[in-house]
């Protein structure tokens, strides 16, 4: 699957920490910037959510702290301690101390926490989706991603549910489903988590994918992804076989999807729609499920690693 990148040490949160072990060489004093488009191993890339803040213990210290979460959910801490006037040689362990800390991607959530995440965010999340395409009108920008996206941050609003994962890049949540096709009858693809279905206020992204229907001359094909589209799913669907956790599936036992989906580039407004998966002749397919951030990662995105976590030293 193209997505999300691939790795070199197991997670994205990894590859940006190992930037920070002793022994990694910095060729400047990034940190006093306070931008974490420099910190190393973070340079170009856009599959990230961030925050970050700086200190000041005392009168000559100063301390950047930032955290990032990354597109495979995994996190990473980061700190940088270091003279507060003047300058110094960041490899200098003695004057600029630096450390991070990282919680690996997170293992799949069992049946019981991912039905629990869809009474908690579903029906909101489809029926936020659905409320466009009665009125007619786009929903944000009109882009597809809008749609998912702003369904996760309508959820805010409500003090009595736990925070969502935010959508990151093309992540919604937790991952329950991934697949694509090479041509006509060549599917794979992977089930993932402990669910037995896909369910309603699912959020589904496509990548330059082809679908084409025949029912005997007469054929139809489908189009979705300029390279990607987001889709909320508003109805139930049961695959065709049973299920478990990183069991193989083919697009097409899922059956049919019911979306809502958007796109002001392609000047298609809200609207329903049925996607045979049967069809399904090229490009990659993830399904998401919305779930608490604090359940699923352990803790919500802050500058500093909060106490209590569990999270590994670079």
């Amino acid at each position: 699957m193209s997505y999300p990148p691939p790795t070199q040490y197991g997670s994205a949160a990894l590859d940006v920490g190992i930037n920070f072990a002793p022994s990694a060489h910095w060729d400047d004093e990034w940190y006093r910037s306070s931008h974490l488009g420099l910190v190393p191993g973070l340079k170009g890339r856009s599959d990230t959510r961030q925050v970050a803040c700086v200190s000041q213990p005392d009168p000559y210290t100063a301390i950047f702290h930032g955290s990032v979460l990354f597109a495979d959910l995994s996190m990473v801490w980061f700190s940088v301690q270091y003279p507060f006037s003047g300058t110094s040689d960041p490899n200098d362990t003695s004057t600029v101390r630096r450390e991070a800390r990282y919680l690996p991607r997170p293992s799949p959530m069992d049946r019981a926490a991912l039905v629990e995440a869809h009474e908690m965010y579903g029906e909101t999340i489809a029926s936020f989706a659905e409320s466009f395409v009665e009125t007619g009108e786009y929903c944000a920008r009109g882009e597809c991603w809008d749609l998912a996206a702003k369904a996760i941050e309508s959820l805010e609003q409500y003090d009595y549910v736990p925070p969502p994962i935010p959508s990151t890049v093309r992540t919604h949540g937790h991952l329950i489903y991934e697949g694509k096709a090479m041509g006509k009858g060549t599917q794979v693809g992977r089930w993932r988590g402990g669910d037995d279905r896909v369910r309603r206020g699912d959020i589904i992204e496509w990548r330059s994918v082809r679908i084409v229907i025949t029912n005997g001359r007469a054929w139809s094909m489908k189009s979705m992804g300029n390279p990607d589209h987001t889709a909320v799913i508003v109805a139930d669907t049961m695959p065709s076989i049973q299920v478990s956790d990183g069991q193989f599936l083919k697009p097409a036992d899922l059956g049919t999807l019911e979306v809502v989906d958007q796109s002001v580039s392609t000047g298609i407004k809200p609207k329903r729609d049925k996607c045979e998966l049967s069809g399904l002749e090229e490009g990659e397919m993830w399904i998401y499920r919305p779930v608490s951030m604090q359940a699923y990662i352990g803790c919500d995105l802050q500058a500093q690693c909060p106490e209590g976590i569990n999270a590994l030293r670079v």
